[in-house]
């Protein structure tokens, strides 16, 4: 770190005011009062260092406390967190895991305002939690996030959601905002609880035991408060729900204007009827095709009978009659089990000194069932002509023995004809099973305490997370090609179809026996690994002098922390062993797995020093007499932050500030900049290829100009390899955070809080790809005025395409080898939204205690602006130098696309009295457009989603009524009876792979549970 930096962070860490927070939970009503195990009720206020301040009405933050946590009555950390309106799609979720690149398992993430996962800092305890060890793709670039499942909601006091950018009180990753989760410690006595869930008409279960205990010792200086829990859930197969037992949902659209659209039957064009090539010359066989599919001789088209009741049938694509249900045998909920432990500790050496400790331990296992492998359409695999089950094999094997399986009626060479095989499925080697395993642990020690006025908190946090994701039944290219090559009985038969009777897109009714399959299948892992390492060193004063309107108040600070982060893929994912055709020359992959791209192994290490101070000063208070000035206060913070893998320095302002007009009337506001550095994987990954079908816009253009094509609109896409690598030349995303509130606390209406805050980010130099099929037609833009895109590799062009390009004024072009596709600081965004609140706790008049909360976010827009590229392409398709055909998606008006509803809201009413309570909750998601269906007969409309899919809105209620025992021997038990989803919504039909959002919606169904606790 260079003497410039350190001088910088002197300068700042010393007094330098240079802008913007603090936070008070202004968004709750008072407390309640605490449950007889919680003796400390220290409030930890997000959005300040100032400890001790009389900050009030600056920064909206709501609070999650063990009244709502009850009401929300959630499993996992991710249930919680997703009862929070302000809580964007969950990207991380169970159910998205079709590919081994994703992030499975028992994950979740966190994503405020929708702003993407990774700009939201999740903190426990107001530190920061390790990452989840996984990373996903999403929008083409890999993001990570902390896991909230590793936040056991039985262990949690409330939790602090800092609804604005902290980046100037926090550092990276403060974007969206900040969410504390507050764990609940210094007990004294223990409780011990037991809970059971079931899911109406599903096999869906779950079993729950929980326990703690603290105690103080010596002489009351310390306090030992340890939690321990077990969670076990059944799961739950895809054939349970309508929505997901089948890709055909054709049913589930009847009577709506989408009745009889194909788009919703999406089965699956790969599956036991294999897709094959003849290396033939057309005119040698009844096909009069070299392109053919097996089907059942029951259905139309047959051209070539086998036994067994198949036949073959010319094309490409199969018939929708023998596509196949990807979902048949899945797994919807997957079975899985948590462990969790947890230590907490202080120690009070001295009234001004006090020592503290943190551990806590989670494990998670989950298993569920995925479709089963099928091959790339960018790979297809070779079958040699003396296979023992081709068709169009030799007369006489090699040795002499005749070819049984030689269909007459050909004109086939009698040495016989390779076979590329280029659409099958292998369902007879079983579901993919996918195990994932996680570990992690986080331990926190430090020292608080004051000298004089000083208030000091300096602390060390190490944490580590390892996940192993196991799947089994997968297959190896060359074990397959090796077993489906050989020329006698026991080869592996892909010709053998599935199913001739019933429904062919349903399992395989004719599969290979388990000696052919066993050779070639394999299980492949994917292990990864997080570490956290921080040291900080805070200080605060909030009576460091007196002004007219109040003391001011100071706090500063430094921070180091180191994170690590590992990727190790199986060595038939990571290069190590990769793929050859034994069959067609020149043919090669980086991955030996069926259905799966390469990916290396990747690993990081970054080291952060960062350093902060924040003011408040109140200017004026109620006892100066100003007219419509009660009080008005100003909070001034400023953070720099250095990172040294990608050599680049941060420094954000903050400023806020408060303006209480009349008693009960207070004006709030907040101006920030922020920043998000390029993740580990973004930086490190060293080269990722993906294969994707894309169209080649620049042939097809040919094609069209001569006549083969009508549009580009009809451009027959093609396997493409894309490759993605990342640079540390990638620079921080910036923002800008815009916060205007209104608080509103009614003196004649005792106990009311009312809030509405208007929010706008900017964010620019967002991490992402181009995109392949955009450098596609980038390409095509480039060589329309002479020139190419050097991104999209080509093949020196053949004879024939020559001849294509001849007379169309574009030079000749090759296929395309490989699309290069950096990850680069591109676009910009800008999103907006209002939150409204209710937090009312009615006077007691006799009726008992009565608790109202309402908590709305409206998204109001969601704008992304391309970059110079997109930019290029977007005029050119306005100059009709591009065809319309082509599009840049992601970008304009992104509000309900694919997520991003415009409102989400939930609301609580909780009646107690005496022994008894009860809650009421509701949770709302609205509505959104699903852009993967689009009308057949489009409206014409000034609406541009009008004639996508309308995915419905979603409103659920939880109810719970609890007695507590408070004489004779079940003194301090109480009983918990509750149904989530009381009337048994289903998640709304979309056009996804399990039938709705998973990142928005729960198909758990109407959930009975029995909950009973007992202290002591």
């Amino acid at each position: 770190m260079s003497s410039k930096l350190w001088g910088r962070l002197a300068l700042l860490c010393t007094g330098s005011l240079i802008a913007a927070t603090a936070a008070h939970a202004q968004d709750t009503a008072a407390p309640q009062p605490a449950p007889e195990e919680d003796v400390s009720r220290e409030i930890i206020v997000t959005g300040t260092q100032i400890q001790g301040a009389k900050i009030n009405d600056v920064l909206p933050v709501t609070v999650v406390d063990e009244v709502d946590i009850a009401n929300v009555a959630a499993t996992s950390g991710d249930e919680l967190f997703r009862s929070i309106p302000q809580a964007g799609s969950v990207a991380f979720n169970e159910q998205n895991d079709t590919t081994v690149n994703n992030a499975r398992g028992d994950a979740a993430s966190i994503n405020l305002r929708d702003l993407g996962t990774g700009n939201t800092l999740l903190l426990i305890n107001g530190r920061r939690m390790v990452l989840n060890p996984g990373f996903q793709t999403e929008l083409l670039v890999p993001v990570v996030s902390p896991d909230t499942n590793e936040i056991a909601p039985g262990s949690v006091r409330r939790i602090e959601v800092l609804r604005d950018g902290a980046s100037a009180i926090y550092g990276a990753d403060a974007v969206a905002g900040v969410v504390n989760t507050v764990l609940r410690g210094n007990r004294k006595g223990g409780f011990i609880e037991g809970e059971f869930r079931t899911s109406e008409g599903t096999s869906l279960d779950t079993y729950s035991v929980a326990g703690g205990y603290g105690f103080d010792f010596a002489g009351g200086k310390a306090n030992l408060t340890v939690y321990a829990g077990y969670f076990h859930e059944t799961g739950l197969p895809t054939s349970e729900r309508a929505y997901s037992a089948d890709d055909d949902r054709s049913a589930l659209v009847v009577g709506t204007p989408f009745e009889g659209d194909s788009q919703f039957n999406n089965r699956n064009t790969f599956g036991p009827f294999g897709q094959f090539d003849i290396q033939a010359p057309t005119n040698r066989t009844p096909l009069a095709d070299d392109d053919f599919y097996l089907q059942p001789s029951t259905l139309p088209g047959c051209r070539i009978n086998l036994p067994n009741g198949l036949c073959m049938r010319p094309g490409i694509t199969p018939d929708v009659a023998v596509r196949y249900n990807t979902n048949f045998g899945g797994t919807l909920v997957s079975e899985k089990t948590r462990y969790n432990v947890m230590g907490l500790l202080s120690y009070e050496f001295t009234n001004d000194l006090e020592a503290y400790f943190e551990g806590s331990y989670y494990r998670s296992e989950s298993e569920r069932f995925i479709t089963p492998a099928a091959i790339l359409s960018a790979v297809p695999v070779g079958i040699s002509r003396n296979a023992y089950w081709n068709p169009f094999g030799p007369v006489t094997f090699p040795g002499g023995a005749a070819n049984p399986n030689r269909i007459p009626g050909t004109t086939i060479p009698t040495t016989g004809a390779d076979v590329i095989m280029e659409r099958y499925r292998f369902v007879d080697a079983g579901n993919r099973q996918v195990n994932v395993d996680k570990d992690s642990y986080r331990l926190v020690a430090g020292l608080k305490g004051n000298f004089g006025s000083w208030d000091f908190d300096t602390g060390f946090v190490y944490s580590e997370a390892r996940t192993t994701d196991l799947e089994a039944n997968r297959v190896s290219l060359t074990l397959l090609q090796q077993a489906i090559n050989k020329s006698t009985p026991d080869a592996y038969n892909p010709f053998n179809g599935g199913c001739v009777t019933g429904d062919p897109g349903q399992g395989d009714c004719t599969p290979n026996p388990s000696s052919a399959i066993d050779p070639f299948r394999i299980s492949v892992f994917r292990k990864g690994g997080t570490s956290l390492a921080l040291a900080d060193f805070k200080v605060s004063n909030s009576t460091l002098f007196t002004l007219p309107g109040g003391d001011v108040g100071i706090a500063a600070g430094i921070e180091w922390r180191r994170e690590t982060f590992f990727d190790d893929r199986d060595p038939r994912l990571d290069g190590t062993i990769t793929w050859t055709d034994s069959v067609i020359p020149g043919v090669t992959f980086g991955s030996d797995v069926v259905g799966t791209s390469p990916s290396p192994d990747t690993s990081g290490v970054r080291n952060v020093w960062s350093g902060f101070a924040e003011t408040f000063v109140p200017l004026v208070s109620e006892d100066m007499d100003i007219p419509l000035v009660e009080a008005l206060n100003l909070q001034l913070a400023g953070r720099i932050e250095h990172f040294d893998d990608i050599d680049q320095t941060a420094i954000v302002p903050r400023a806020a500030a408060s303006w209480t007009v009349l008693p009960g009337v207070t004006l709030r506001g907040a101006w920030s900049q922020g920043f998000r550095a390029p993740n580990l994987v973004q930086v490190n990954d060293e080269g990722t290829t993906r294969s994707n079908t894309r169209d080649d816009f620049v042939i097809c253009q040919a094609q069209v100009l001569k006549g083969q094509l009508s549009s580009l609109g009809v451009c027959p896409g093609e396997g493409v390899i894309s490759f993605r690598s990342g640079t540390d030349q990638l620079e921080p995303e910036d923002s800008e955070s815009i916060n205007l509130g209104v608080v509103l606390e009614p003196e004649f209406i005792s106990g009311l809080t009312l809030t509405v805050d208007y929010w706008r980010v900017k964010q620019t130099g967002l991490v992402g790809t181009f995109g392949d099929d955009n450098a596609i037609a980038l390409d095509l833009l480039l060589r329309q005025a002479g020139s190419f895109n050097p991104a999209v590799v080509r093949d020196t062009p053949s004879p024939e395409q020559i001849a294509l390009f001849a007379g169309t004024g574009l030079a000749p072009a090759g296929e395309i080898l490989l699309v290069n596709d950096p990850y680069l600081n591109l676009d910009s965004r800008v999103s907006k939204g209002w939150d409204f609140g209710l937090f009312y706790n009615v006077p007691d008049f006799g009726a008992g205690d009565i608790r109202l909360r309402f908590n709305a976010a409206r998204l109001v827009g969601f704008v992304q602006s391309a970059g110079a590229q997109g930019q290029q392409l977007l005029d050119g398709v306005a100059a009709g130098a591009l065809p319309p055909e082509v599009t840049v998606g992601g970008l304009g008006e992104l509000l309900e696309i694919e997520g991003r509803p415009k409102w989400r809201f939930s609301g609580s009413v909780n009646w107690g009295m005496g022994p008894v309570d009860v809650g009421l909750f509701a949770q709302y998601v609205g509505q959104v457009w699903d852009t993967s269906v689009s009308r057949d007969l489009p409206f014409t409309s000034n609406d541009p989603n009008i004639n996508f899919f309308r995915v419905d809105d979603f409103l659920t209620f939880n109810l719970n009524v609890s007695y507590s025992f408070e004489d004779g021997a079940l003194d301090g038990t109480r009983i918990r009876l509750g149904v989530n989803n009381l009337f048994d919504k289903d998640p709304p039909l979309a056009d996804e792979e399990l039938g709705y959002f998973s990142a928005l919606h729960s198909p758990r169904g109407r959930v009975f549970r029995v909950e009973l606790r007992k202290t002591f």
